[in-house]
């Protein structure tokens, strides 16, 4: 008689993650458990639209919503290719202009920040050009607005 073998389904590592997140576990103690990153059991989560408490330069920011600025500026990070970043930094020039005039330092900051990771995440996946775009604006923004808050300084 052949022993005839019982197959259980295949559970995948995202189907173990959200289980477990479901469970009360958070983003560290998940990661340690099955051996994987934190970024990639957070990304995991946030991509099942679950909300989670766990931000780091490699998290997705797509789907999280914290505050107006953070709803203007969803989406606008991409650097897939020199092109694709370009229009990323002349959307978050534009954005950042917004907030200039409304005096809105809080939104100048995210963008600021949302730079910030757009060359780093660049940086970490070989794409240099596409990096170097982000950072050239990011240091133009703090120049100009340096330089604006020295101007606001001397006419008070």
């Amino acid at each position: 008689m052949a022993r005839e073998e019982r197959k259980r389904p295949r559970v995948t590592k995202k189907e173990r993650i959200i289980k477990l997140y479901d469970r009360g576990l958070d983003v560290e103690s998940i990661a340690d458990a099955l051996s994987t990153s934190p970024t990639y059991v957070a990304n995991t989560v946030i991509a099942s639209g679950r909300q989670v408490e766990y931000e780091d330069l490699y998290t997705t920011t797509t789907g999280r919503v914290y505050s107006a600025e953070a709803r203007r500026l969803s989406g606008v990070l991409r650097f897939k290719d020199a092109e694709a970043a370009r229009e990323s930094v002349r959307r978050l020039d534009e954005a950042f202009r917004e907030f200039e005039r409304e005096g809105n330092k809080r939104g100048r900051h995210r963008t600021q920040m949302l730079a910030l990771i757009g060359k780093n995440r660049a940086e970490g996946i070989g794409k240099t050009e596409e990096a170097a775009l982000f950072r050239d604006w990011l240091m133009t923004s703090l120049t100009r607005e340096s330089a604006a808050e020295k101007e606001h300084g001397r006419a008070a």
